[in-house]
């Protein structure tokens, strides 16, 4: 895929082409990630759609792995859900899904996977971890892929998020292993958060929630109630970040007071069943009380920042 790429990467790409007669490139105008996906998805025409990031490294069993499971199943399967390891500068860490490997019919998918997928309760309140949100560390059916890609193209952040689950969602039968098959490239990874923390307050998390609540509210009370945590733990996450990196709590609390203001989230998320914590931070912003609720936010920063140092100290004494 080119995405109206600058430099080189058209000519290698067809020069790959000409080559192996099994590789297609497609060139195109920049459109962003979504855009470029959708492509993709259009032009495809095997069974299965699998992706790999530009810098990332497929390993080289990936599709053989994959083509195995699907042989393997007493059923036809719409995804196969597999692991990954994060490549730093000078250590690899693994990405896993948090749930028993194996075959998930129908009824398994809504007993243990969609209680917890989109927010995870099981230790804490958290974005879900029972199955990673990535695109890149599974394999779809294409019919499936086509039929719930992501539409909304304005949508620059958590740009996985959407359509993986709205395909996970309307899934019959899937497979689900921690078999590390992807290496994902982080080693740009400190100017990607930092550029995702600064975009977390903008129209593109306005826009990727009110896709989800549009495309996968109503399915089941669990999952609106996980996508109305979800927009609460964004906002929370946003000023947590604020509270750690603004030079003071009155500078803090005017960011999120204007990025509250410009991106409309508070607007998608209701205070009625919130945990308790998050009902209070929440409440506290609905009500334009932000310079309280950011005291609450380096309360808990400075009360972390100590017990981190207490467990430095206990380490270099040890």
């Amino acid at each position: 895929m080119d995405d109206g790429s600058p430099d080189n990467c058209p000519a290698i790409c067809d020069e790959y082409a000409r080559k192996d007669p099994r590789v297609r490139v497609i060139h195109k105008p920049n459109g962003g990630l979504i855009s470029a996906r959708n492509a993709g998805i259009m032009a495809a025409q095997g069974e299965y759609i699998c992706y790999v990031d530009g810098d990332d490294l497929a390993k080289e069993n990936m599709l053989q792995f994959v083509s195995d499971r699907l042989a393997e199943s007493p059923v036809p399967l719409d995804m196969v859900l597999f692991a990954a390891d994060n490549v730093f500068e000078d250590h690899l860490e693994e990405t896993i899904n948090d749930a028993p490997e194996g075959y998930y019919d129908r009824a398994r998918l809504e007993k243990e996977i969609f209680p917890q997928l989109i927010v995870d309760t099981r230790n804490g309140v958290r974005a879900g971890s029972m199955v990673q949100a990535h695109t890149w560390d599974k394999a779809v059916r294409r019919e499936l892929q086509v039929k719930y890609y992501t539409r909304d193209e304005r949508i620059r952040v958590f740009t996985d998020v959407p359509m993986t689950y709205e395909c996970l969602l309307n899934s019959q039968n899937v497979y689900i292993c921690n078999e590390h098959l992807y290496m994902y490239n982080k080693t740009n990874e400190s100017s990607i958060r930092a550029l995702s923390r600064e975009n977390f307050l903008t129209k593109s998390f306005y826009y990727l929630n009110v896709y989800m609540k549009e495309h996968l509210g109503g399915f089941s009370p669990s999952v609106d109630w996980q996508l109305n945590e979800f927009v609460a733990m964004l906002i929370l996450r946003t000023a947590k970040w604020r509270a750690q990196t603004d030079p003071s709590i009155q500078e803090a609390a005017r960011h999120m007071k204007e990025g509250l203001r410009e991106s409309e989230l508070l607007s998608l998320v209701s205070v009625k069943g919130l945990t308790r914590k998050h009902k209070i931070l929440v409440s506290l912003f609905k009500l334009g009380l932000y310079t309280p609720a950011m005291l609450l936010f380096a309360g808990k920063v400075r009360q972390q920042r100590r017990q981190g140092g207490t467990i430095r100290s206990r380490f270099q004494n040890a």
